[in-house]
């Protein structure tokens, strides 16, 4: 004989021979339907223990199906059957009574346990109605039936476990509950999340961690899951242990009967048949919020959507504030994406913006996080990444998409990425100063004179500012090379770079300067461009290199650390003494500079 009679539901042929030799071998009693309307045709003349139906199909869909089924036929059971992509759906699909959700490509040990487990429920439901139609206590087991039922028309966690609380305690004629439940994201802990009538919530804890459990909750490992009498403040109690598939999901403490009356044999047996299904409501609320955090994602980039995104900023800016910790977060600009989309068809665009975010993933840590406020803007968070950390992966990011084929290169018939970065406390400590800091960067790296060198090397960049400077007189290099290298000495204990070149005119006032750094609490890396190390410098944390070694003998100065930046590139000094100076304070430009410079010398940018 059959276990039960299956309706296998889907547009796909293959499919629907699959899961009917399936379930075939499973011992059910299979048919198929190619459409919902031929779903339907058979339900009005056959039934069916459950339907089994893709989501997906043309004319009639699996949500569509779905709502007509539970409409018709409350006590149908039906499983939908969804790709990860369409799992926005199958929240819908579960808003409108399916039963259970399985993800393609379909598992049958899965599928066999959820059908086992529906037929359990359905047998159940049928052994109440059976004894509801010969007991005496025909009322109070329908009252009790009722109330289990009434569980499963909400999916949010909180007004679920006080429906439980309050369903136990009005079968059971007792004046006080508390409800724990297994947090979504650590089963292995229950968070109270409900109580009733004569309890004090203040006493009782906020999480109960499973495998530390008090003596008086030992019983809740028993994989009977019966309910058990304790105590609680001296006074008998009857805790319900709300198990599913083998797991503690969560337990219900019922206290103070009417009159003070003592928990009997008859409550045990109420508490079970009650919390058989109340587990049931729950595993399904898990559940759901699990599908749910799924549908958190853009189904093409598999980046999480904005909103989601900015709560658990808020959440990082909390924790960074209690803890001392940073953060940084970064923004990904596609500047002229509008007229890219119009010029490819919608399936090119897909397959581009799915490249563009596989990119962007080869360089961030598994802990970083890329949510998509739309097509053309991108924003990264950066868990414990500084200023400087944040740098660094800006540009391994610009590297990557210049090296690309997603036409991101100057002159190239593409949407182009412009990147900005702020970091948690030094840019800001709320999310709004956090964003104004994002969009003033990317305004500056708009307008950067640095991509008019992308490319060039490090001298020919030197040559194509140092034209761009202003005339000095003769005194006004040493004097601004003293200035920055005293303000450099004052924040040494900073991670950064500093890389000099004074030129042989200033390097004897580069070698007192540099002289002066602590080399115990020197942070900063320090690069001195000479033809030979001074002896005065002995001990002093420098690295030197040969003016051969860069590529130029033209003077200049990079400064780059989690404050603000500063560059110079001059000319050498005419025979009065007079310079061309360019000098700039622009972070996008001394961020270019110091990253070139970290490449052609092999050192690094942070201590």
């Amino acid at each position: 004989m059959a276990k039960a009679r299956i309706l296998a539901v889907d547009d796909q042929r293959y499919f629907r021979v699959f899961l009917e030799d399936l379930l075939v071998q499973q011992g059910f009693e299979v048919r198929t339907a190619g459409s919902g309307e031929e779903a339907l045709h058979l339900l009005e003349r056959e039934r069916f223990d459950v339907v089994v139906t893709d989501l997906v199909m043309p004319g009639l869909s699996g949500a569509e199906l779905v709502e007509r089924v539970k409409a018709r036929s409350p006590e149908q059971d039906v499983i939908v059957v969804t790709s990860v992509g369409d799992v926005r759906t199958a929240v819908e699909a579960m808003r409108t009574g399916a039963s259970d959700y399985l993800l393609k490509p379909l598992d049958p040990t899965l599928l066999e346990r959820s059908l086992d487990a529906i037929l359990q429920r359905k047998r159940l439901r049928q052994e109440h109605a059976a004894l509801m139609a010969e007991n005496l206590e025909y009322l109070g087991v329908l009252s009790l039936y009722e109330r289990t039922l009434a569980l499963f028309s909400t999916l949010a966690l909180e007004p679920l476990a006080d429906r439980i609380v309050e369903g136990l305690c009005l079968e059971m004629r007792a004046q006080g509950g508390v409800a724990w439940i297994a947090r979504a994201d650590d089963a292995t802990r229950l968070r109270l999340a409900a109580a009733r009538g004569l309890v004090r919530v203040d006493r009782e804890p906020e999480e109960i961690a499973l495998d530390a459990l008090p003596a008086e909750l030992a019983a809740l490992h028993r994989p009977e899951a019966t309910p058990f009498l304790t105590e609680s403040g001296g006074a008998p109690a009857l805790v319900v242990p709300l198990r599913h598939e083998g797991r503690v999901l969560g337990f219900v403490r019922v206290t103070d009967k009417l009159a003070g009356a003592a928990f009997e044999e008859r409550d045990r047996a109420i508490a079970e048949r009650f919390g058989a299904p109340a587990a049931v409501a729950v595993a399904n609320v898990l559940r759901f919020r699990a599908l749910e955090h799924r549908s958190f994602r853009d189904p093409v980039t598999r980046a999480y959507t904005f909103a989601f995104f900015e709560d658990i900023v808020r959440n990082e800016i909390r924790k960074a504030t209690r803890f001392g910790r940073s953060f940084s977060l970064l923004e990904i600009e596609l500047r002229d994406f509008a007229r890219f989309r119009r010029e490819r068809s919608e399936a090119d665009i897909a397959s581009w913006l799915e490249r563009f975010a596989f990119q962007i993933g080869r360089v961030l840590r598994t802990t970083d996080l890329l949510a998509s406020a739309s097509e053309d803007r991108f924003a990264v968070l950066l868990p414990e990444t500084d200023a400087l950390g944040a740098a660094v992966l800006k540009r391994r990011m610009r590297e990557v998409l210049l090296r690309s084929d997603l036409c991101m290169g100057p002159g190239e018939d593409g949407p182009r990425a412009y990147l900005s970065a702020a970091s948690y406390p030094v840019d800001g400590t709320q999310l709004e100063e956090l964003r104004s800091a994002l969009a003033s960067r990317l305004v500056e790296d708009r307008e950067s004179i640095v991509h008019e060198l992308e490319g060039k090397p490090f001298p020919l960049v030197l040559d194509a500012l140092a034209a761009k400077g202003q005339p000095l007189g003769a005194d006004a290099l040493g004097e601004i090379l003293r200035f920055v290298l005293g303000e450099v000495e004052r924040r040494a204990h900073e991670r950064g770079l500093l890389c000099v070149a004074p030129g042989p005119e200033l390097a004897g006032i580069a070698r007192d300067e540099l002289a002066r750094f602590d080399p115990v609490h020197t942070r900063t890396e320090l690069v001195l461009v000479a033809e030979e190390r001074a002896a005065s410098l002995a001990g002093a944390p420098i690295t030197c290199v040969t003016p051969a070694q860069i590529g130029t003998r033209r003077p200049f100065l990079v400064y780059y650390a989690e404050g603000p930046g500063y560059a110079l590139v001059g000319e050498p000094q005419a025979a009065d003494g007079s310079t061309l100076l360019f000098q700039t304070g622009d972070r996008v430009t001394v961020e270019h500079l110091a990253f070139q410079l970290q490449r052609a010398l092999g050192v690094p940018i942070t201590r």
